[in-house]
């Protein structure tokens, strides 16, 4: 489990309960309202894992949930999760300028290596951090696919709604840059696999910004498809996040300058006009 704070990054079941527990007493006997803002739920093919997608309002607080699930027996469980709170994007804004965002579970103490089978999965990944449109083109070809953003208000679903954020995206030469480890596994099953890291996103006109990415892809004759993009981001103390400002991405390539075309000299030239014949007259 990732997040919500920079703290959090939990490998195992009794880590997360431990962690809940802290902000969460399972014997309280009122708890803080919980309002679903559209739980999008899909099973797999065969049916013996899904991905899960809500934004929660928790009390007053949004919170961004995605999490992967597997069935065994009959129950389910879930595998991997990624939990962030949605700020707007003027808090982002004024915390970004005292360099207070980090990524969710970026200073965790749990590490979870890649999977093996994920290996072919992490490249992908990488060759998408900064040519975007590999991702892009994996999520506008799913009608099921969501893309989440860190601030209120951006969650985009389905082929069309994605098409038109990402032309955005790539309008502003959206690129990334892992700061941290990535973590990625397969589900038993092997028809989904999850992929996080923390990441540095840069565009054009904006600051450096700490996320953590949480990925999930289903299989697809043999090739791994991106369905959920959500980047998350935490709030922490001034200065926290200057490290992570400093891990960037490469540029994006300057568009080859195109040569000017050279008129054709003889068509340059204007065309000397034949004098006209004069009237011919007959004498009288």
């Amino acid at each position: 489990m990732f997040g919500p704070r920079k703290l959090d990054a939990m490998a195992t079941r009794a880590d997360v309960l431990v962690a809940l527990g802290k902000v969460l007493d399972p014997k309280a006997k009122k708890h803080p309202p919980l309002r679903s803002g559209g739980l999008a739920v899909v099973a797999s093919q065969g049916g013996h894992s899904a991905w899960a997608f809500d934004v929660v309002n928790v009390d007053g607080q949004l919170m961004a949930v995605t999490a992967v699930l597997s069935n065994t027996g009959d129950l389910w469980a879930v595998t991997a999760a990624a939990v962030a709170a949605v700020p707007t994007a003027k808090r982002v804004k004024a915390e970004s300028a005292r360099d207070a965002i980090v990524p969710p579970g970026a200073a965790g103490a749990a590490k979870v290596a890649p999977a093996p089978a994920a290996g072919a999965l992490v490249q992908q990944f990488r060759r998408g951090l900064v040519a975007q449109q590999i991702w892009g083109d994996d999520l506008m070809s799913q009608s099921d696919a969501i893309v989440a953003g860190p601030t209120v208000g951006q969650v985009a679903r389905g082929k069309q709604a994605i098409k038109q954020l990402w032309k955005t995206r790539m309008k502003r030469n959206v690129r990334e840059a892992t700061s941290g480890e990535v973590a990625a596994a397969v589900t038993t099953d092997g028809q989904l696999a999850w992929l996080s890291a923390p990441v540095t996103r840069v565009a054009d006109g904006e600051d450096p910004l700490p996320l953590r990415i949480f990925a999930v892809y289903e299989k697809d004759a043999g090739a791994w498809r991106m369905i959920v993009l959500h980047e998350a981001l935490a709030l922490d103390e001034p200065g926290s996040g200057t490290p992570y400002k400093k891990v960037l991405p490469p540029a994006p390539p300057e568009a080859p300058r195109a040569e000017p075309t050279r008129t054709d000299d003889t068509k340059a030239k204007a065309k000397k006009k034949k004098p006209r014949p004069k009237p011919y007259s007959q004498a009288p």
